[in-house]
Formats: structure tokens, C-alpha cells, sequence
């Protein structure tokens, strides 16, 4: 793994406690593919992410993964480098 890579993202959590919100599920996908994409982009995940925090039972796992030091250094880096 790649110093600035993210923690890696909790996927198969986010899909436990998205069981009673099949909605939840396109929106997982789309914040997994955003992060692992060729060229991610910083705003594209936070938009993700701020999408997913509306499902209450996905907060948690959520915020453990984004909050995590190697994800926030990931996001500073893609930011610094839109400059």
C-alpha cells in the first residue's frame, strides 16, 4: 500500500449496516469507486461521503474511515494537488 493512500475503506461494514437501506447500496459503490479511481478527486468524495452520513446506521463506520489520519493526509494531498 501506498504511504498516501486512504485507510482503506470499510466496505463490507457500510454494506451490514445498510441492510434495512437498499438506497445506501449505489451510493457505497460510488464512494468506493471515487476513492479507488485512477485520478480521484477530493470533492467528488466528499460529496460521498456527505451523501452516505445522511443514512444514520452508516455514521460510524463512516466517520471511523474518514477521520482516519492516512484518509485525511489522502484528501490534504488530492486538495494540494488541484492547486
Amino acid at each position: 500500500m501506498n504511504p498516501k493512500d486512504p485507510a482503506p475503506l470499510p466496505v463490507d461494514e457500510l454494506r451490514a449496516a445498510a441492510a434495512d437501506h437498499p438506497g445506501a447500496h449505489p451510493a457505497i459503490d460510488a464512494l468506493h469507486a471515487a476513492v479507488t479511481a485512477e485520478n480521484p478527486d477530493a470533492a467528488t468524495i466528499q460529496r460521498h461521503v456527505e451523501e452516505l452520513r445522511k443514512t444514520p446506521p452508516l455514521v460510524a463506520a463512516l466517520e471511523r474511515w474518514w477521520l482516519d489520519p492516512r484518509t485525511q493526509a489522502f484528501i490534504a494531498e488530492l486538495n494540494a494537488a488541484g492547486l
